[in-house]
């Protein structure tokens, strides 16, 4: 029984330890859907609704490692909400392309996506280029590399992962401390996402394993001294 338990211990220790040394992966695989991506890293996300019918899942969060902002849109979520006894109702299921608000400081950008969502064929997924607009300066900078990762499953259901580089803004001071606000009125009203830092989503899981770990060891040694002082 003792062996067991050392056994135990030593796996939860050294599955916490390898959780923070693996380096943390957000590339995006075009086999997955935006939502599994998302989950896979254990990123959070919140409910945005303008109807109280159909309910988005909105995520954003800042990833200063590869110099860019990370944004989910899950459209109508296979999730309760948008469920009912007859499976799911109305509600609309297409990518929302344009009106992404990012305010910095006292800037706000406009993302939009070059996807053109009636065009996506149901449980294909595809890439395609954002771009920013900043009405500070009147500028609208654009890409055609492939920052936006898209996908409809076999319901028509579409989502998405952008990917905005800090260099899309007209600005330097970006890094991992930023306070940046996400709204997009078509998808969630005067909802609102406010991020101040890098997530630390990842790395939640492996911390809980650690302090388990941690306080088993203890709780073992303690009672294995115990146990010797009796004895003696």
């Amino acid at each position: 029984m003792k062996n067991i338990r050392k056994k135990i211990i030593a796996f939860l220790l050294a599955l916490g330890c390898l959780a923070f040394c693996i380096p943390f992966n957000s590339k995006v695989y075009a086999s997955w859907s935006p939502a599994s991506e998302w989950k896979e890293n254990g990123y959070p996300t919140e409910d945005w609704t303008t109807d109280q019918f159909t309910y988005h899942q909105i995520g954003f969060i800042n990833d200063p490692k590869n110099n860019q902002l990370l944004l989910y849109v899950d459209i109508c979520p296979d999730s309760k909400t948008n469920r009912n006894s007859h499976g799911y109702e109305g509600g609309y299921r297409q990518l929302q392309p344009s009106a992404y608000n990012i305010n910095v400081g006292n800037a706000t950008y406009s993302v939009n996506l070059d996807v053109n969502p009636w065009n996506i064929q149901n449980g294909k997924s595809g890439y395609a280029g954002i771009g920013v607009w900043d009405p500070q300066t009147n500028q609208y900078k654009a890409t055609k590399d492939n920052l936006c990762h898209y996908y409809a499953d076999s319901d028509g259901r579409q989502s998405a992962i952008i990917k905005i580089p800090y260099n899309m803004f007209n600005r330097d001071d970006l890094n991992g401390s930023t306070k940046m606000t996400i709204q997009n009125p078509n998808l969630g009203g005067n909802k609102k996402i406010t991020i101040s830092g890098a997530s630390t989503g990842p790395y939640i899981p492996a911390i809980i394993a650690f302090v388990l770990a941690s306080i088993a060891a203890i709780s073992y040694y303690h009672k294995r001294k115990l146990v010797r002082h009796e004895h003696q």
